[in-house]
């Protein structure tokens, strides 16, 4: 395992050049695109060329809500809040009502992925790609190498968390203060009213109900709106990133891992390389994939990939604060292992460790829910917080390092090699 793969330069180049053909060719992907689509057919046709199966397979979904949709709505029911709170008693409660239910909403759609908006937004037809690659012998195993062909909608303020990250942080911490204020405050102006003989209503015109007790709200929150204004619009927009990193580079590593194989063919592991649709949107390709195929997943080991065209440093996933998904130790052992293994003989290779991800998923998510034993791995830039131009124009070929290909990919040789050998061993 620790072995220095002779032709990696061959199959790096392979990666580097598949990114190359569909970032000049296609362009960017997104969810239900015809882009989408386009890439994925010629990802099949790929796959095709090597494996000893390959399906191309449609699914519906509805690619407007997640993650646009959702803070669409959590920002709007927080604007509503904002202009209920001088309505008479008791009703200035609608807006705690307005902030509850939209983070309800975010918190079932975001994080839950429940599907309640379904019927406010249209469906659209994504695309899911896959190949198998059989061994020698009787299967013992799967492993399945995963990347997403779709690209997301830009977040400026991703980007200015990297460039201004104090800015930002007190940005967001700012717009968590004002909802949850907005939430309480009427809590508290309904029970002093009340409870207390004295009258608080300075002037009434029409359904507004002005009182001494709305300036404790209004005189910290018209900043406190703005700031919120901004925070949100800033994950708001029209333009779909490129995605040469987020991630054409996991579909490239797995696609050139799977090539490998199919000329070096293992003995008891049956290789399964998948590039999902609408990955963007809710890991929505990644749950069609489950729910079609449970027989793909059987005696499996996943291993998601993203964002792992640049960086400095490899980040094992070990729990996804946004979905509350603990990964599998199975695969993150032997990841480790392999790591391990790899770096012997080539020492030059980027280091690796273990750690939590607050913000942000992958396909694994739905791997593990679906209770398969699953992890992902990403690779950080140069502030260690993120990887490199995560939902950003920026996120172009120019930015892939094809030398950060070559070690993954021989970091994830070396990690199938190494499942395949524990049946050798075990024999």
């Amino acid at each position: 395992m620790g072995r220095i793969l002779e032709d990696i330069e061959y199959y790096s180049k392979y990666a580097y050049d598949f990114i190359k053909t569909i970032c000049e060719e296609i362009g960017p992907r997104y969810s239900c695109s015809k882009e989408e689509r386009e890439a994925n057919e010629w990802i099949y046709s790929e796959l095709k060329s090597f494996s000893d199966e390959a399906n191309i397979e449609e699914f519906t979904t509805h690619p407007k809500i997640y993650p646009q949709g959702i803070l669409k709505t959590l920002f709007i029911f927080g604007l509503i809040a904002f202009l209920f709170i001088p309505l008479p008693f008791p009703y200035s409660i609608f807006s705690s009502v307005a902030v509850f239910l939209g983070v309800m909403v975010y918190v079932l759609e975001l994080m839950l992925i429940v599907g309640i908006l379904k019927p406010f937004f249209k469906k659209g037809i994504s695309t899911n790609v896959y190949g198998r690659i059989r061994p020698k012998s009787e299967i013992k195993c799967r492993v399945i190498l995963d990347g997403h062909t779709d690209s997301a909608i830009e977040m400026k303020t991703a980007a200015m968390g990297t460039k201004k990250p104090v800015i930002t942080l007190v940005a967001f911490i700012i717009s968590i203060i004002y909802l949850v204020y907005t939430f309480i405050f009427p809590i508290i102006k309904i029970s002093i009213q009340a409870t207390s003989p004295t009258d608080y209503i300075l002037y009434k015109l029409s359904i507004i109900e002005w009182t001494s007790l709305d300036w404790y709200y209004y005189i910290p929150n018209v900043f406190f709106i703005i700031i919120y204004i901004i925070v949100f619009l800033g994950f708001m927009g029209n333009t779909v990133v490129m995605g040469a990193n987020d991630n054409l580079s996991g579909t490239a590593v797995a696609i050139a891992i799977g090539r490998y194989f199919s000329k070096n063919k293992l003995n008891n592991v049956e290789l399964i390389i998948v590039s999902t649709g609408s990955e963007e949107v809710g890991e929505r390709g990644a749950k069609n994939l489950v729910k079609r195929h449970p027989e793909l997943f059987e005696d499996s080991l996943s291993l998601v990939f993203e964002c792992i065209g640049a960086g400095e440093e490899i980040l094992i996933i070990k729990y996804d604060f946004m979905h509350l998904t603990k990964y599998s130790n199975s695969v993150i052992t032997r990841l480790e292992k392999a790591h391990k293994l790899y770096s012997k003989n080539n020492p030059n290779t980027l280091p690796i460790r273990t750690g939590n991800l607050l913000l942000g998923s992958s396909n694994a998510n739905i791997y593990r829910k679906a209770g398969y034993d699953a992890t992902f791995i990403i690779n950080l830039d140069e502030t260690r917080k993120k990887p490199a131009n995560w939902h950003s124009c920026e996120d172009t070929l120019e930015n892939i390092d094809q030398s950060v290909l070559r070690e993954m990919i021989g970091l994830s040789i070396a990690f199938v090699n190494l499942i395949d050998d524990e049946f050798k061993f075990n024999d």
